[in-house]
């Protein structure tokens, strides 16, 4: 539903409606973060959705991805600390970081479907 047909309907809804409760654009200042309607919070949330869709950049910061890597491997190397090359750590992260993007995708179909 487009933002015209939107306006039109909304207008149509204000003239019907003489009713004494005021309608959520006539209400005074509220106490929640924001006095704008539900629906605007959310579109800011698909705007950064879909921003971040179209970028390529790393979500996870570099220096805070390497150091959880290097304690992983310490763990299972029982004490022992090995050099990672950057290029290693960077692949590692790629690797990561498109399974969690494809796990919460395949999360949100789940979620979809469930009814």
């Amino acid at each position: 539903m487009g933002p015209r047909r939107w306006s039109c309907k909304l207008e149509a809804w204000r003239r019907r409606s003489p009713s004494p409760t005021p309608s959520p654009f006539q209400r005074g200042p509220s106490l929640g973060a924001s006095s704008r309607p539900r629906g605007y919070r959310r579109q800011g949330w698909l705007k950064k959705i879909r921003k971040l869709q179209k970028s390529t950049h790393l979500l996870l910061r570099k220096y805070t991805f390497s150091r959880l890597a290097r304690e992983i491997c310490v763990k299972f190397t029982r004490g022992v600390d090995f050099n990672w090359q950057v290029q290693a750590l960077l692949a590692l992260q790629e690797a990561a970081e498109a399974f969690l993007v494809h796990l919460f995708e395949d999360a949100c179909l789940l979620t979809l479907h469930a009814g």
